[in-house]
């Protein structure tokens, strides 16, 4: 349950007792920058799921599965291959090394113009805000924890 504790002291009031809900959401907010992560992964995965045979498409076809096996992400704090998610970001990626010229479409990609499978995925998960709509449980469920309704 929610505990406030109001002190008056001569010319000024001190109210305490939201340390405990302020210290959980960073969390929350990490919470919400892993499921954006997680989310924008399921979808880029899905625009590296073309049908083989059809170079230059998009859905970018499958022709090893590289590039899909490639795609990963970072939760807040965490680095790996080179990549480094600070304290409240998080980071989705495909280190395969060509994966930047068939994103934006550059170099031997470039007759097929940008397939962006990353930028398009985070688009496609966030319809209708879904980031938004994720933050906004993260912190109701802080709330409801300290005894807010």
């Amino acid at each position: 349950m929610l505990s406030l504790n109001v002190t008056v002291e001569n010319d000024k009031v001190v109210i305490k007792g939201l340390q405990e809900m302020a210290a959980e959401m960073p969390q929350a907010l990490k919470n919400t920058m892993k499921r954006g992560a997680i989310g924008t992964h399921r979808e880029a995965f899905d625009f590296l799921s073309g049908a083989k045979g059809n170079p230059g498409g998009y859905p970018v076809p499958v022709e090893t599965g590289h590039l899909r096996r490639l795609l990963d992400f970072l939760p807040p704090g965490k680095s790996k291959g080179g990549f480094s998610a600070g304290p409240l970001e998080s980071i989705v990626y495909d280190s395969a090394i060509y994966s930047r010229t068939i994103h934006d479409g550059t170099g031997s990609s470039a007759k097929f113009g940008a397939r962006p499978f990353i930028t398009d995925g985070f688009e496609a998960f966030n319809r209708g805000d879904q980031l938004v709509q994720i933050a906004d449980e993260e912190v109701a469920k802080v709330i409801a924890k300290r005894g807010f309704k």
